[in-house]
C-alpha cells in the first residue's frame, strides 16, 4: 500500500512536470501569458522560460523512473528534488523578502511551485525506505 501511494505520487508529479514543461519549451510566450498574475514579475523572456522547462522535462524523467522503479528512487529523485525544492525555495524567499508578485505569494507560486518542489522533496526523501539491502 504504502509503495502504491509514492508510486501514484511520483506519477501525478511527472504528469505535471511534463506537461508544463512540453508547454514551456513550446509556447514560452503562450504559457506565460496563460499563468495568472505572472505578468506581474516583468516581461516575458522566451528562453529562460524554455530553459526552464527543460529542467522540468528533466524532472518529470526522474519522476516517471520513480514511480516505475520505486526501490531505485532516491536517487532517481535526486535531481528533480533540486531543481523543483529548489525553484520552491526561491520563491518562498522572494515571499519572505516581500518581492513575489504579490504579498503572500500568489495561488500559481503556492499550487504550481511550492507545493510541486515540497512533494518532490518528500518523495526522494521517502523513496529511501524502498532501496534494497
Amino acid at each position: 500500500m504504502e509503495q502504491t501511494s509514492f508510486r501514484v505520487l511520483a506519477a501525478l508529479l511527472a504528469i505535471f512536470a511534463a506537461l508544463n514543461g512540453a508547454r514551456m519549451v513550446a509556447d514560452p510566450i503562450g504559457w506565460f501569458a496563460s499563468i495568472p498574475d505572472l505578468a506581474l514579475t516583468g516581461a516575458a523572456n522566451a528562453h529562460l522560460i524554455r530553459d526552464v522547462g527543460v529542467a522540468y522535462l528533466a524532472s518529470a524523467a526522474g519522476l516517471g523512473a520513480a514511480a516505475f522503479w520505486p526501490r531505485a528512487a532516491a536517487p532517481l529523485l535526486l535531481a528533480p528534488a533540486i531543481f523543483m525544492g529548489g525553484h520552491a525555495l526561491t520563491h518562498l524567499a522572494d515571499i519572505a523578502a516581500g518581492c513575489a508578485a504579490a504579498p503572500g505569494g500568489t495561488a500559481t507560486d503556492w499550487l504550481g511551485v511550492i507545493l510541486p518542489g515540497a512533494l518532490t522533496g518528500l518523495l526522494c526523501v521517502w523513496g529511501l525506505r524502498f532501496r534494497q539491502a
